[in-house]
Parts: structure tokens; sequence; C-alpha cells
């Protein structure tokens, strides 16, 4: 019987981390999906709420770079945001990996708006750095890269 119970306690905790690992994923996945919705809704204080706020964050859109959230908000998603109508943004095909308190996914995205007269409709691809801090997953790095979608029929 004792032996019984060293075996139970142990497949328990062999499972455990697993299932800490999946539930890590899902909130990684859940986090990137939200971060695109509140992108769409333009709400800048939920995006804040996902984002680590140390200076050394770093945002990458292509060859640009802004250096924490605030420098991000203020210099560039909050102004592209203003100036854009029919804005959408979509994260998806997020393939979240975690090592302890870091974790890091790769994502596609599609965003189309237009913008200053002209009509956007992009498609690309994304890595978050994640890392787990008082038990909530922040972005401290976020890097994205796009290009034009093709047309119908095209490659």
């Amino acid at each position: 019987m004792k032996r019984t119970w060293s075996l139970i306690s142990a497949a328990v905790l062999l499972a455990s981390p697993a299932w800490a690992q999946d539930s890590d994923v899902d909130a990684i996945r859940m986090l990137l999906t939200s971060y695109a919705e509140m992108a769409q809704a333009k709400n800048l204080s939920g995006i804040e709420a996902l984002f680590a706020q140390d200076r050394w964050v770093h945002i990458i859109e292509g060859a640009g770079v802004n250096h924490g959230w605030a420098d991000y908000r203020d210099h560039h998603l909050g102004p592209e945001l203003e100036a854009a109508a029919n804005f959408r943004m979509r994260y998806f095909a997020i393939e979240p990996q975690v090592r302890g308190d870091l974790a890091w996914a790769a994502f596609r995205y599609e965003v189309g708006a237009e913008l200053r007269g002209n009509k956007i409709d992009n498609e690309g691809r994304g890595t978050a750095v994640l890392e787990r801090r008082d038990g909530r997953w922040l972005i401290v790095h976020l890097h994205t890269s796009g290009r034009r979608k093709p047309a119908a029929g095209g490659t």
C-alpha cells in the first residue's frame, strides 16, 4: 500500500509541470490574442497592462525600434491608431514555448486600415518574449515584420 501511494505521489508530481506549462501556454496565447484585440479597439491602457514597464523593453516593427512601452505608445502605436480608420488586427498561429519564468512565442498576424489616404492590408510574422512577474506574464520584447498581402490569386 505504501508503495502504491508513493507511485501515485510520483505520478502527480511528474504530471504537474506539464499541466502548469499547458496553463502557461494558454495564458500566453490569450495575452497575445488580447493584445491584437485591444489594438483593434484602440485600447492603449489595456495594452499597457500587457507590457513590462521597463525602458529596456524593445518593440521592433520592421526596421523601427521603440524603447519601452511609453516610447512605443507615445511615438508609434498611439499616433498610428489615432490616424487609422477601420483598423483591424489579428494574431493567430501562436506557438508559445515556456522555460520557467521566461517564454517566447512565434505567431502570424494580419493588419489592415486606412491610413493617411492609403489602404493597408498586410500580413506578417512576429516573435514575443515574455517574463512572468508576480504570477503574470508580461511582454518584454516584441518584434514583427510584415509585407503587403498578395493580391487574390497571387503568391
